[in-house]
């Protein structure tokens, strides 16, 4: 049969089943059928309990709520009967009709069997031989509802396989675990069988905190949850725990609940699950095997039943190994942050787009002129009267809370700058850019506009970079940092040290400048004390330098280390020990009130980091001698007196000179003898051994050990 064959059969079924010419056959049908409608619909449910895989939601109606179902099955029996029906609304009450089923779990198996059940209860209460005719349509319109329903379901498991894609999609590109969890639970809540959908896990005090949640009344629900003392969930927590979302994460497994009405566990949330318009839920724990949950998401469902079919039974533990993949990926790169309510996210973001943004900045020395000539701009966040530290918020702010972050907080900043020059004081701005921007061109349009309204010309802003900021997929990295290369500003690479492609990125990228990471700096800690912090941070200092770049140390607290770097040949400092942040105003009245911290020329080391530092960089020096020294014989000696023995040349003298420098200023006579008598067995093991012989090595470590104990 062709199409237009098949179209013409469709139209004159319809023109059988709708409209004038069964009007009248229906209209003696639906006298007796309102009559025995109670009696069909009763036994249509008696023997649907007894049907497979539909008992237990049968079994979990109140006597209320089976009573209101019956009342809507006999409406639309009598509907499937009515003379006035027409093809479209049939069409519309039966996918209205099949959606609900398909949320409720009832299999499509048993949708074609409970209308066959339907079928014989109204032949059995209904006269054939009077209404044959009336009954054939009726069977007809039975058949075409069957027919709508499975449509209906085939749509719903459409969109389910949709929602999977996208959140495959969504597990590889975020960024982060709030835009995870925001982008997740915006997905789910737009999949129509969800009414309302959370995200959360415990706080360090066993209560459950919502972190992300999308539906028109999830947020006074929530609210109601976390404050209810039974919101609580504990190890041993006796009755606490005991909703979907506590036993999913103290069992480890899915947990339904099929109705909030009839749950006896449910007793503590059920008028506010009824309000916020919630009757089932299906609590999935997201955790690896044999691991703790690290979060749980909660689906709420408008309908009893919800999430409990076995189409559904895929579906939840496809859900559920696509989210925890995704937490994988950020608890094995960064850690997850502390727990932090939904309505608190909301509030920060809220607050974020008010005037609660405050700019705070802290000065850099540079370490060759003793001048500060940039400050960098780092968000506060005002609220009450607390101001939070961008480590509190940031881990709560979504991309979108992130852009507006980066568009006001530049605003602010380039305007501070302008009211510091009226005041004589030209400062550059550095201020941080999420690497996820570069594949965002708002970001661009937002840097150039605000540079044109500030009038800032773009070589006095350093946008800054964290090396710990995975690629954006897809983008040319190079091509967009060019792009706002053409704006005329700056490019650094902050925290350098922190993450895992510093070298690829510095051999690859445009950056300016690369920023020594404070954890490096805080290494000083280690054993000797700062000598494996000074090592990495001279590499560092000369790889940069050797790329084109200039070099700047964060993190320096103290005067003594601030020496040592200016040693090393750093080119700028930022830390404590310049200055802490500080409002603009503060800023401005330190920057009048404050001298040069250093000559241009820095004077003899004193400290014991200083002494270290020197070591460092005269063992380069020692190192290129040496390449140019005579052959070693056979046994590690050497055919040339040592540095500083009789008869060394000018070359070997210059090195003893160059190790005095290391004693200044000269400590006591017994000491000095000591330091003297390591600097000659270090410089011996170099002569004999080589600077990368075990002897130099242990000669090295007592030298070292010495100097610290000066």
């Amino acid at each position: 049969m062709n199409t237009t064959d098949y179209r013409s059969d469709s139209r004159s079924d319809a023109s059988q089943l709708y409209g004038t010419a069964c009007a009248a056959p229906l209209r003696d049908l639906g006298t007796d059928l309102r009559l025995a409608a109670p009696a069909i619909v009763d036994e249509f449910y008696d023997r649907l309990a007894r049907l497979s895989g539909r008992q237990p939601l049968l079994e979990a109606l109140s006597a209320a709520e089976l009573a209101r179902l019956k009342q809507l099955q006999q409406g639309n029996l009598l509907a499937l009967a009515a003379t006035d029906l027409n093809e479209t609304d049939h069409g519309t009450m039966a996918m209205r009709v099949g959606k609900v089923h398909a949320m409720v779990g009832l299999a499509s198996e048993a949708l074609v069997h409970s209308e066959d059940i339907l079928h014989t209860a109204v032949h059995r209460h209904l006269d054939a031989s009077r209404h044959g005719e009336a009954l054939s349509i009726l069977s007809r319109r039975l058949i075409r509802d069957v027919a709508w329903q499975i449509r209906a379901y085939e749509e719903m498991e459409s969109s389910r396989h949709q929602v999977l894609l996208d959140i495959t999609r969504l597990a590889w590109a975020a960024g982060s675990y709030t835009d995870l969890i925001g982008q997740a639970v915006g997905i789910l809540g737009r999949h129509g069988e969800i009414a309302g959908c959370s995200i959360g896990r415990p706080d360090q005090h066993g209560r459950f905190r919502f972190e992300a949640a999308s539906g028109t009344n999830i947020e006074p629900y929530l609210t109601y949850l976390e404050h209810s003392p039974a919101s609580a969930i504990e190890a041993d927590s006796g009755s606490r725990g005991r909703g979907p979302t506590g036993r999913a994460w103290l069992g480890r497994t899915i947990e339904r609940c099929l109705n909030f009405a009839t749950d006896a566990r449910m007793a503590p949330w059920r008028d506010a699950a009824a309000q916020a318009g919630y009757r089932s839920s299906a609590a999935i724990p997201l955790h690896q095997p044999g691991c703790a949950p690290t979060a749980v998401l909660t689906l709420y469902c408008a309908y009893p039943g919800g999430f409990a079919g076995p189409h559904h039974e895929a579906f939840l533990t496809q859900l559920q190994a696509l989210l925890t993949f995704a937490l994988a990926r950020f608890d094995l790169r960064t850690g997850l942050s502390v727990a932090i309510p939904y309505v608190t996210r909301q509030h920060w973001a809220a607050l974020l787009r008010s005037d609660a943004l405050e700019m705070h900045y802290q000065p850099l020395l540079d370490l060759r002129s003793g001048t500060v000539s940039k400050a960098e701009a780092l968000a506060r966040l005002r609220d009450g009267e607390r101001l939070l530290a961008p480590g509190t918020f940031l881990p709560a702010l979504s991309p979108e809370d992130f852009l507006e972050l980066y568009a006001r907080g530049l605003r602010q900043a380039l305007a501070q700058r302008r009211h510091w020059l009226r005041h004589g004081f030209d400062l550059d701005l550095s201020l941080n850019l999420p690497f996820s921007g570069l594949g965002d061109r708002r970001y661009f349009e937002a840097t150039r506009q605000l540079l044109s309204e500030q009038d800032c010309p773009g070589h006095k802003l350093t946008l800054e970079i964290l090396e710990t900021d995975d690629l954006p997929r897809g983008i040319d990295i190079g091509a967009e940092l060019a792009r706002f290369k053409t704006l005329g500003v700056r490019l650094a690479e902050d925290d350098l040290g922190s993450g895992h492609s510093s070298l690829t990125r510095l051999r690859n990228l445009p950056f300016d400048t690369i920023k020594i990471d404070r954890s490096l700096v805080a290494a000083r800690a280690d054993q000797p004390p700062g000598d494996s912090a000074l090592h990495f941070i001279y590499q560092l200092t000369r790889l940069g330098h050797a790329l084109g770049k200039s070099v700047i140390v964060e993190g320096v607290e103290d005067e003594d280390l601030l020496e040592a770097i200016a040693i090393l040949g750093a080119d700028a400092v930022q830390g404590y020990v310049v200055a802490r942040p500080m409002s603009s105003g503060q800023l401005l009245e330190w920057l009048a009130g404050r001298q040069a911290r250093l000559p241009a020329s820095p004077p003899a080391p004193g400290s014991t980091l200083a002494r270290l530092a020197r070591l460092l960089v005269w063992e380069e020096t020692l190192h290129l001698l040496l390449r140019e020294a005579p052959e070693r014989t056979a046994d590690g000696g050497a055919d040339a007196p040592p540095p500083g023995a009789a008869g060394a040349g000018p070359r070997h003298a210059s090195l003893a000179g160059m190790a005095e420098l290391l004693l200044a200023p000269a400590p006591p006579r017994a000491r000095s003898r000591h330091l003297h008598q390591r600097m000659h067995d270090l410089l011996h093991a170099a002569w004999s051994h080589g600077p990368r012989s075990p002897a130099y090595a242990a000669a090295r470590e007592r030298l070292v050990s010495t100097l610290c104990a000066a």
